[in-house]
């Protein structure tokens, strides 16, 4: 009997060591294994080890995170990331290419035919056409960028109005140049052959533009989807703050048109009188960085709410209006003593646009102003906080075409 107790005494201590060796392989497992919703349980999560040998083990893929190098800043150079932007980008600079590729043979072919004759200042008139074109290229494609950067489908469909009126302006250039090439030949012979070389070539450019702004308006109205979207991610479903925000992105985008086409008008203005010394001159010259200084302003006015600062610019506008209207009265008056008639088509049609533009930047202030003070500072701010080219993830997919569409 004794040794029936004394066998339960020591079977007893046995037991409860293998139950408890059972417990803690079940419980080291249960670390190991997963539950039945699929997660695992990180050993992170236990104070002690489950076991020695466990415990002497390194972690390694613990120390991997542990002394993992940061990740990685993403660029801030936007690249176009959706189907539709980096077709608009493409027909972009496919249409810039061949545009200021042809534009370019035409200016140095002509300069170096008349330079060769002593002609260099009778083609002025011929190089600043060919120079303001390249210029109005380069610029479109610059605010294609811009555009699609800052995703504003309104700066969007002023650059297929542009592209529309830079073919129209194409069609008068051949006019302009052939009756150029007319009168500096000095034969009706040599007119005639200079104008057959270069005939097809002036041709394709308005070709190139006409297909180039039949692209640029399918995709643009493609865009106009996937913009209004990211707008609406942005700032709910307050249509109030979204009218707000689309009044501030067609001012942004009538500024930016405005530069163009007053650089434009004051270039052409000092190539007409030419005398450097002349008063009229150094009046012209000096309205080039006071134009530019005050449509940078009126940007960072707007963007600020600074009300009085912004009629402030609003004032200097129409200064800029009474100039151009000035201007384009001499052409037609002949109070310049033919100094402006030589370019009337272009400087005419480059002034006019500049006064509606400044007229309906004007307008746009006004309506900006009434909506200072009612939270559209905030968002514009929280916008710019945000990189541009860092929105990689928010892609155009097929399932956001039911979304709403504000602008």
């Amino acid at each position: 009997m004794r040794s029936d107790v004394g066998a339960a005494s020591v079977s007893t201590p046995i037991q409860s060591f293998s139950a408890r060796t059972r417990s803690s392989v079940a419980f080291a497992k249960s670390a190991f294994s997963p539950h039945n919703n699929g997660q695992y349980v990180e050993l992170d999560d236990f104070g002690v080890a489950t076991s020695p040998i466990e415990n002497d083990e390194p972690n390694l893929e613990h120390d991997h995170n542990r002394y993992a190098s940061p990740p990685k800043r993403r660029r801030k150079l936007y690249i176009p990331h959706t189907l539709w932007t980096r077709l608009f980008a493409i027909t972009g600079i496919i249409e810039t290419l061949g545009t200021v590729g042809i534009e370019s043979w035409i200016f140095i072919s002509i300069s170096k035919h008349f330079d060769d004759n002593g002609e260099e200042d009778a083609t002025l008139r011929l190089r600043s056409f060919l120079g303001l074109y390249i210029f109005a290229l380069f610029y479109e494609l610059a605010l294609s960028y811009d555009a699609l950067r800052r995703k504003n489908t309104f700066q969007l469909i002023g650059l297929c109005i542009c592209n529309l009126g830079l073919l129209v302006y194409g069609i008068i250039q051949t006019k302009e140049i052939k009756d150029t090439l007319s009168s500096l030949s000095g034969s009706t012979v040599n007119a005639t052959h200079l104008w057959v070389q270069y005939r097809i070539a002036l041709i394709l450019v308005p070709v190139v533009l006409g297909v180039g702004t039949v692209c640029m308006s399918a995709v643009t109205w493609k865009l106009r989807a996937e913009f209004s979207w990211t707008i609406y991610k942005s700032i709910s479903a307050d249509l109030q703050m979204s009218w707000r925000y689309t009044t501030y992105q067609v001012y942004i985008a009538l500024l930016k048109f405005d530069f163009f086409f007053i650089f434009g008008t004051q270039l052409q203005v000092l190539l007409a009188l030419k005398d450097y010394t002349d008063e009229e001159f150094i009046i012209q010259a000096a309205m080039i960085p006071i134009a530019i200084i005050s449509l940078i302003l009126a940007a960072r006015f707007c963007r600020l709410e600074k009300t009085k600062s912004l009629i402030c610019i609003m004032v200097l506008f129409i200064v800029l209006i009474a100039s151009f209207v000035n201007t384009v009265m001499k052409v037609f008056s002949g109070s310049d003593s033919g100094q402006l008639t030589s370019y009337r088509v272009s400087l005419t049609l480059f002034a006019t646009l500049a006064v509606l533009l400044l007229a309906g930047t004007m307008a746009n202030s006004v309506m900006c102003i009434t909506n200072f003070r009612k939270g559209l500072k905030e968002h514009i701010n929280n916008a710019r906080k945000q990189a541009p080219a860092a929105d990689t993830e928010n892609a155009w997919t097929e399932d956001t075409k039911s979304r709403f569409v504000l602008n």
